[in-house]
């Protein structure tokens, strides 16, 4: 029975030791593979104690073109809300400098609407009086922007910034190409409308990225996704799909792609929905064009009054990538299109797969709906990470 007993301990002995070197092997194994990884994101350089986190909105309209808001207003009503960023975007003409919006008239289309009486009884002077602003008084940061709102086939409305190039007298082609020459950011404005879902295909997207260097995004989110449901889903598949024809950093003629949101406003009530946490060092016109350019900024999508969740910081740690941050309650983790694992923490090695080569983040209120038009989420950029030989 003593030898029995012995034999036993031996045997349990070498089963625990055989399992230690395996477990070494197996832990080993994926620290090896981690040490391997490199995650590609503009979140990699952020000094997270030492960052503005800068409210953006650069989507916007006046009664220049088809707002209901004149210029002053309009930058008022975004002082009111905390924003230190703002481009004002109207159709075929730049509503720039601010010290300068005297010298703008209302458009056609403004004055049609006022005879029609469209604008809640305010007066001419009310409304055609514009007046100046002086943005570094406000602790803003001025934006020159506009919109050529091209509506051919394979065209699109396009958001361009730091360029006084309108569009007007010039085909898609050409505006496109201008404004890169004169240094200015292009994204896609509104990919989900109707007009833009009839003129494009994924392969005029592509085409477009592949041309031009310097459209730099694509909207995921604007306001009117609330009330026209479709416009979500078709832009989340949209932008997937050509993050997957672009594919990792590691494959020839890779690019990165920036997720952005915008409110698009035309009038007050559409404000502070769809917007942008721009991720600066220094308050000034170069820093916001970098992060732009660079991708370092946070999309986000709200309700009306719903309060803006915060990334308070992202770490690195080999192979995984882990957020902090309060107003949200539930983290989703997207990879073409499909939920690929939740929780603040993504770890390459425990929750990736063969096929995964990207990753991004919405950060959400539980009960964040588009349908209901309730909630908020705040979003990331693509995390896309290379193995090392």
């Amino acid at each position: 029975m003593v030898k029995f007993n012995v034999m036993r301990k031996i045997f349990w002995g070498i089963l625990v030791v055989i399992f230690a070197v395996v477990l070494f092997q197996v832990f080993s194994a994926c620290q090896r593979n981690a040490n391997k990884i490199e995650w590609i994101s503009p979140y990699r350089k952020i000094d997270w104690n030492n960052i503005t986190q800068a409210k953006a909105q650069l989507h916007t309209h006046t009664t220049c073109t088809d707002g209901f808001l004149n210029p002053h207003s309009l930058v008022d009503l975004y002082y009111e809300g905390d924003y230190s960023i703002l481009a004002v975007t109207d159709h075929w003409n730049v509503i720039y400098p601010w010290e300068k919006f005297k010298s703008f008239q209302p458009s056609e289309k403004t004055l049609e609407r006022f005879d029609e009486g469209r604008f809640n009884g305010l007066t001419r002077e009310e409304l055609f009086d514009f007046e100046n602003r002086n943005p570094e008084s406000l602790n803003m940061v001025a934006i020159k922007g506009c919109e050529p709102s091209f509506t051919g086939k394979s065209q699109h409305h396009m958001i361009s910034l730091f360029s006084d190039i309108t569009g007007q007298g010039l085909n898609f082609d050409e505006a496109l190409a201008a404004i890169g020459e004169e240094r200015g950011l292009l994204s896609f404005a509104h990919p989900g409308r109707w007009v833009e879902r009839k003129n494009n295909e994924l392969k005029d997207y592509i085409n477009y990225f592949d041309k031009y260097p310097h459209i730099y995004g694509i909207d995921i989110f604007n306001p009117s996704s609330f009330n026209d449901t479709i416009r979500w889903p078709h832009c989340k598949k949209l932008i997937n799909n050509i993050l997957m024809h672009y594919g990792s950093p590691a494959d020839s003629g890779w690019r990165p792609i920036w997720l952005t949101a915008t409110d698009d406003l035309h009038r007050a009530n559409g404000v502070d929905q769809g917007l942008q946490i721009q991720l600066i060092k220094k308050f000034n016109q170069e820093e916001i064009y970098n992060s732009l350019k660079e991708g370092a900024f946070f999309w986000v999508a709200k309700a009306p009054n719903a309060e803006v969740p915060q990334i308070q910081k992202i770490s690195f740690n080999k192979s995984s990538i882990t957020i902090k941050g309060e107003g949200f309650d539930k983290v989703s983790w997207y990879f073409n299109n499909e939920i690929v694992h939740t929780g603040e923490t993504f770890d390459l090695i425990k929750n990736g797969f063969e096929e995964l080569f990207y990753v991004y983040f919405m950060a959400q209120t539980s009960d964040f709906s588009i349908e209901k038009k309730q909630g908020a989420v705040i979003g990331s950029q693509p995390f896309w990470f290379k193995k090392i030989d």
